[in-house]
């Protein structure tokens, strides 16, 4: 014969109070794993966010480097420019005098209205002794130079007439 009374009501009450404390650690673990869920999958698009930004800054440095590339080969070609960047570094290759530095660096900022471009930094190095220029074209976000290429160049000078090959993209240049 079963009894009714005390012990069981009791007994039933911590089995109640068990299984609330398990519902609660179970909710917990849960909500843990998706709010780790949740943080990994925001770290993985921040990080392709930083890889497509990364990539568009190097393609733009590409791209203007291939530019400056035709521009410069085409000077070679005629020996004349309209381009005020091609004609900029001409002179700069062809002034002789002792004075005059073997670096220089051009900038242009990024434009007004944002966009996904950065600032553009040119760095000249001129190495008449050796025959080559070396065209280091960077992009910047800000103040942080998010990609780079560097370019380098045969330079003769014949009867006045300036000629530029170009010899390869660099990721960077090493003083050989």
């Amino acid at each position: 014969m079963l009894k009714s009374g005390k012990g069981c009501k009791l007994n039933n009450n911590r089995n109640r109070g068990a299984a609330m404390i398990v519902v609660v650690c179970v909710m917990a673990v849960t909500m843990i794993l998706s709010l780790t869920l949740l943080m990994a999958a925001y770290q993985m698009l921040a990080t392709v966010n930083d890889e497509g930004r990364d990539e568009l800054y190097y393609q733009q440095a590409m791209s203007f480097s291939e530019v400056l590339r035709k521009r410069i080969e085409a000077f070679s070609t005629t020996g004349s420019s309209t381009d005020e960047l091609v004609n900029h570094i001409n002179s700069f290759m062809s002034n002789k005098a002792l004075s005059a530095p073997d670096t220089e660096v051009l900038t242009a900022p990024a434009p007004a209205s944002g966009g996904a471009y950065g600032g553009i930094t040119l760095s000249l190095d001129r190495k008449i002794s050796r025959g080559y220029l070396v065209i280091t074209i960077s992009v910047a976000d800000e103040d942080k130079t998010m990609a780079s290429c560097v370019c380098k160049y045969r330079y003769e000078e014949t009867g006045g007439t300036s000629k530029y090959t170009f010899m390869g993209y660099y990721d960077h240049w090493v003083e050989e």
